[in-house]
């Protein structure tokens, strides 16, 4: 939490006001929050006695005064300049939105870090139909999944927050903000660092994964019906490909994850998936771009279970044998 802190505060942009939410801590959190504020005036402790950090963000929320606002988790941090920049950008093109680059920092065990950069063309939008067009890209990424690192209005997002509480709350803001916004913008030289912890060799069965993935496609398709695009297959197609690959990491993880679970069941659960109304409306829509799922499309088209597993072993055999360890990806959406 420290380096999440001390990165907004080294920022060459000193007019902003820094809450930091203590969220039902047990361990030295507190303190060491209270000591930032007796350093710094800019910075406002809250302690709360909800763990959730949903419930951390919406209590910030309603504390800061300023016109923008932005969210920073505990393990996050920002580049150098990174406030000005989004600042200036928000200044420039009367935006309500602006959004960063995304580095998903994975630390590992001997302190390496292994990062993946989503980035984004720099533009901006100042109609509705422009920023429905335009965010598309942004969607299929996953850019527009959360609120973290993004610059926001800070009246708009806590309407946004306030109307939408249980569930993915998070998300649910997200896309609250965005369902009528006209004016937006993405910048570069502005990295927010998403820090996760290094996956596993084996990571654990979810048995809750898919729903998750299903709830958020439902949420992405209600925005896209309200936005006039539930008619337009090309301008759907971004999110039936965003729900594919999460349909496949789901199979994948109900086939491989780790934990006291029966082949059988692992078996059906991939059945449920295939058999899914949202899938098979999916594997319909990008036929004509199947090839963009591997040797993942055929077996889920087929509806067969048995052979997604069999794809999932061998996906994950060839993941293993051609990603060097340690290595760093850097991507950039068009």
């Amino acid at each position: 939490m420290s380096r999440a802190v001390e990165s907004v505060l080294n920022q060459g942009y000193e007019d902003l006001e820094l809450v930091v939410v203590d969220c039902a801590s047990r361990d030295r959190t507190r303190s060491v929050c209270e000591r930032f504020a007796e350093r710094d005036i800019r910075v406002e402790v809250l302690c709360i006695e909800d763990e959730s950090t949903d419930a951390g963000r919406r209590a910030g929320l309603l504390s800061a005064r300023g016109t923008w606002a932005m969210f920073l988790d505990q393990n996050d941090w920002l580049s150098s300049g990174y406030l000005q920049t989004m600042v200036d950008a928000m200044v420039a093109h009367d935006a309500l939105l602006v959004i960063p680059e995304l580095s998903i920092d994975a630390e590992q065990p001997d302190g390496a870090r292994v990062s993946t950069t989503i980035s984004h063309e720099p533009c901006s939008w100042n109609t509705p139909d422009s920023f429905r067009r335009g965010a598309s890209a942004l969607i299929e990424s996953g850019v527009l999944a959360c609120t973290a690192g993004k610059l926001f209005d800070r009246a708009r997002l806590q309407d946004a927050s306030c109307a939408s509480e249980g569930g993915d709350a998070d998300q649910a803001a997200m896309i609250g903000y965005v369902r009528d916004l006209d004016r937006a913008a993405v910048v570069e030289g502005a990295r927010y660092h998403l820090t996760v912890a290094p996956a596993p060799a084996r990571p654990a069965f979810d048995p809750t994964q898919f729903a998750r993935a299903r709830r958020e496609f439902e949420a992405l398709e209600a925005l896209y019906e309200v936005w006039g695009f539930a008619d337009d297959a090309e301008a759907m197609r971004p999110i039936y490909r965003r729900h594919l690959r999460e349909v496949v990491r789901c199979i994948v993880n109900a086939a491989l994850g780790s934990g006291r679970v029966s082949s059988i069941e692992r078996k059906q659960r991939v059945q449920d998936m295939v058999d899914d109304d949202a899938t098979r409306r999916c594997v319909q829509a990008l036929e004509a771009c199947s090839h963009e799922f591997g040797l993942m499309y055929a077996p889920i088209a087929r509806r067969s279970a048995m052979a997604c597993c069999m794809g999932a072993r061998i996906q994950d055999i060839v993941d293993r044998a051609l990603t060097p360890l340690g290595a760093a990806a850097t991507g950039r959406a068009r």
